[in-house]
């Protein structure tokens, strides 16, 4: 096959995939379609404004028809999203054990506001990183003391806690007396 030859049946095969995504942007998602998307994603678990509107995105659904199913749902109070962010710092802050800059973190990753929560009480984040330290520490019983808590500070600090509150939890939860392996 020559090479003109090559080059036409290129050409001619870019034209129809050209004719055919033509073709299938002209199909528009309507509203009760997107309204059915948004449902089926919120039937999965709780999703914030932002992440329903990149999900309608995603399936390629106009401006428009996102912006008035997403008002539509919030009417009927299927998205909220300052109780959605209260749930999900409460739950961030109970059973992950982070600290407030990394709620704060979570919450903006899913597209939520942290200034719509009210400010944490400081002993309660200081009681959260010690809870979390001594549970961590229960777990690394078999390292020395250097490299234990090298690790804890590291671990606390990913979960979101500052540097003061973590050397607090450390030496509060640092063993008294000496230690027999």
């Amino acid at each position: 096959m020559s090479e003109p030859d090559r080059l036409a049946g290129v050409t001619e095969l870019s034209a129809w995939v050209a004719r055919d995504t033509e073709l299938e942007a002209v199909e528009h998602v309507d509203e009760e379609s997107a309204r059915s998307i948004a449902l089926r994603a919120l039937g999965r678990r709780a999703a914030s404004r932002q992440e329903l509107d990149r999900t309608l995105e995603r399936r390629d659904v106009e401006a428009e028809v996102r912006a008035a199913v997403l008002d539509r749902l919030e009417q009927e109070g299927l998205v909220d999203d300052a109780q959605l962010a209260r749930d999900t710092a409460e739950r961030l802050r109970e059973r992950k054990h982070f600290g407030e800059r990394g709620v704060a973190a979570e919450l903006r990753k899913r597209g939520l506001d942290p200034d719509e929560l009210d400010e944490a009480d400081r002993d309660d984040e200081l009681q959260r990183a010690i809870d979390a330290a001594a549970e961590r520490r229960r777990r690394s019983g078999g390292l020395d003391d250097e490299t234990a808590e090298r690790r804890l500070t590291g671990y606390l600090q990913r979960r979101g806690f500052s540097g003061g509150t973590v050397r607090i939890a450390i030496e509060r939860t640092r063993s008294r007396g000496p230690r027999f392996r």
